[in-house]
């Protein structure tokens, strides 16, 4: 399953990473695109993983999810 969430606060490459990292550690997601220009990660992961979840994720990471 694919999930989009809009991120604001990413600023460089080293913010992407964070964020990539982030959602990448959440148990049940496969993979995490991090857009610096889009201002969004597109996330692979199983149904089981709420948006909620990922939204926290971000917000912990220090980005603000829209």
């Amino acid at each position: 399953m694919q999930k989009t969430i809009k991120i604001d606060g990413m600023m460089c490459e080293h913010c992407v990473k964070r964020v990539k990292k982030a959602l990448e550690a959440v148990a049940g997601v496969e993979s995490a695109a991090v857009s610096l220009e889009g201002k969004e990660a597109v996330v692979e992961c199983a149904e089981t993983v709420s948006e909620a979840t990922l939204r926290d994720v971000v917000k912990e990471a220090g980005y603000t999810p829209l």
